[in-house]
């Protein structure tokens, strides 16, 4: 590679965005006459003319508008890095643009903001807080918790644990229901689905390592976990929740948990945030903290002899 292509590269791009000679020569601090020549030289090189230029006005060619998109990306990408390797020794501070699932954010995640804005005094907070799916550029956001599995492979993901479903049933139900004991008895009552399904619906339960598939009609389908929490507390049916959610209605006596030897698929919950954004301190200061909080403690795993939640080791 020639050794004055970067150079070159981020000089037409200047060019480009100034729209003359005289403006690029400011914002890369050379005179006005080593621009147009480092151009045309440029030109020479490729073997293409990249600018059409009268004494009145200055475009861009066809070959000319393809290459400033590629300088103009690696030029950004320098000013990134360079940006990134200094704020490696910068305290966090600034705005952070955070998005959280509802039920686990609202429950588990907004609880600890406190202390991390206690412990980041020059960190300010922007929360949105929703279940869809998002988009990190169009919706500026900086890091986010998610659930279930990253699709998108341009992001960074770090596992903060997952969440296991069991089979529950209020008291209310289970007084006039038939018998319970395996999966297969499921046949005889109402199952309630945390997924919208148009007719039969196949789940996966594990008995330890045996895993089997039950085919199921839901008597009722609601994408919203919160909302199937209700709607068993109400005494509709048999459904597979979170067992984080239902700690206290467990303890409370208001849901009872069935098929106790079975369990369903576990969600992985994970911190997602932009590869170009990890060394942000704001945000790296954001991800420790929260991957210090659930490396021995997962609070939506909890022991249903106990109070407690469980400690994981690590």
């Amino acid at each position: 590679m020639h050794t004055d292509l970067l150079t070159d590269m981020a000089i037409f791009a200047a060019v480009v965005e100034q729209n003359s000679f005289s403006g690029a020569a400011e914002v890369v601090q050379m005179s006005k006459s080593n621009v147009s020549r480092r151009i045309a030289l440029l030109e020479e090189r490729l073997g293409m003319t990249l600018l059409h230029r009268t004494t009145r006005s200055m475009t861009l060619t066809e070959t000319g508008r393809v290459y400033y998109e590629h300088c103009a990306r690696l030029v950004a990408e320098a000013r990134d890095a360079d940006h990134a390797i200094k704020a490696m020794h910068a305290s966090p501070s600034g705005v952070l643009n955070v998005s959280l699932p509802e039920t686990l954010g609202r429950a588990y995640i907004l609880p600890l903001l406190p202390e991390f804005l206690q412990a980041n005094p020059d960190v300010r907070l922007n929360l949105t807080i929703t279940s869809r799916k998002i988009d990190f550029r169009d919706e500026r956001i900086d890091v986010a918790v998610r659930k279930g599995e990253i699709e998108d492979e341009s992001l960074c993901a770090i596992s903060i644990g997952s969440s296991t479903q069991y089979f529950y049933a209020s008291p209310s139900y289970l007084a006039g229901a038939p018998a319970l004991g395996t999966p297969a008895d499921l046949d005889d009552h109402a199952f309630l689905a945390s997924r919208i399904y148009y007719g039969p619906a196949d789940i996966e339960i594990r008995r330890g390592e045996e895993v089997t598939v039950k085919r199921v009609t839901p008597r009722l389908s609601v994408k919203d976990h919160e909302a199937l929490l209700r709607m068993t507390l109400d005494g509709l049916g048999v459904s597979l929740l979170p067992a984080w959610m239902t700690h206290e209605h467990i303890r409370r006596g208001e849901l009872t948990r069935v098929l106790p030897e079975f369990r369903g698929p576990s969600v992985d919950f994970s911190i997602v945030f932009q590869p170009h954004r990890g060394m942000a301190p704001n945000l790296r200061a954001f991800v420790e903290f929260l991957k210090a909080k659930f490396r021995l403690y997962r609070p939506w795993e909890f022991d249903e002899d106990s109070e407690n939640v469980v400690r994981v080791g690590r």
